[in-house]
């Protein structure tokens, strides 16, 4: 009877080690489409109940300090039969007024240098970054403890659409689209909010290799008017210039140029954004979104 008994612990302890060796792709590819679900359920379930918000955020540190306040207004809508957030922003550098209108399907902005109004198809929603975010094209890497609380990471590929889209100032993402991006997204395993991203830019040009690295931290998440939002955005850049591949003719030449961006990318450095106020279902004009009225 031992023995028996002995066999049948024996077979069952190879059965469940082979069960967990052989499951471990399947169950990280469901894990990839869990946390996301979660994710995306969980915001909108939040702002099933928001008609409209608004934030203001102050910069501060690095050239981020030579902004002053940006106001994003946010206001719900359906587009083409799809719910949206229709959102407006209102920032300021170095006295330099400047505004953005995404009407749900069209970026609308007026250029500084003709003075006219442009507008282009929007690429995403830059309004809910959670619904960029494809399982498809995501990976699981494994668990983190990000200030005591456990996140899950995942490499994502549209990270810069996701990254653009939550905040980042414009001065940290090229206005080009780079050869290789890779991202990585840092998700709560409690609020099913990201607590981090990581942006990896490469990019080259005429010999020239161009590395920026970006962090963000997002901190101090507060409930208001049912919204769940980071009071503290820290982001933390670095940047190598690669000139190797250029002759000596060629860096000589573009010598000012090299100096003048290294000065402009480690001025970029680390900056904050503060929110200073923040303001839910207050009625907001549609007129706030409507491109054609830009002047």
């Amino acid at each position: 009877m031992s023995n028996i008994n002995t066999k049948k612990v024996y077979i069952w302890t190879i059965a469940l080690f082979l069960t967990f060796f052989l499951c471990i792709p399947g169950q990280a590819e469901v894990g990839v489409k869990e946390i996301i679900n979660n994710m995306q359920e969980t915001y909108e379930k939040e702002f099933s109940k928001i008609n409209d918000y608004t934030i203001v955020q102050k910069p501060t540190g690095g050239m981020a300090a030579m902004a002053g306040e940006t106001k994003i207004y946010y206001k719900k809508a359906t587009v083409e039969g799809k719910e949206t957030f229709k959102t407006r922003t209102e920032s300021e550098v170095m006295g330099m007024s400047f505004i953005t209108v995404y009407d749900g399907k069209y970026s609308w902005s007026i250029n500084p240098i003709t003075n006219k109004v442009e507008k282009e198809l929007a690429e995403g929603d830059p309004s809910q970054f959670w619904k960029n975010i494809d399982s498809a094209k995501a990976k699981y890497l494994g668990e983190e403890t990000i200030d005591g609380e456990k996140a899950y990471v995942l490499q994502v590929e549209n990270a810069l659409l996701i990254m653009s889209s939550q905040q980042v100032p414009a001065t940290t993402l090229p206005e080009e689209k780079p050869q290789n991006v890779l991202g990585k997204l840092w998700i709560s395993s409690k609020t099913w909010r990201p607590l981090r991203m990581e942006l990896t830019i490469k990019a080259s040009s005429e010999g020239m290799n161009l590395n920026i690295n970006t962090t963000t931290d997002l901190k101090d998440y507060r409930q208001v008017g049912g919204i769940l939002h980071p009071y503290q955005v820290i982001t933390n850049s670095s940047t190598e210039i690669d000139t190797t591949g250029m002759s000596k003719e060629e860096k000589e030449e573009q010598e000012q140029a090299i100096k003048m961006m290294q000065a402009m990318m480690s001025g970029m450095g680390s900056f904050t954004l503060e929110t200073i106020d923040f303001q839910v279902n207050t009625g907001l004009s549609d007129d706030l979104f409507d491109g054609t009225k830009l002047k």
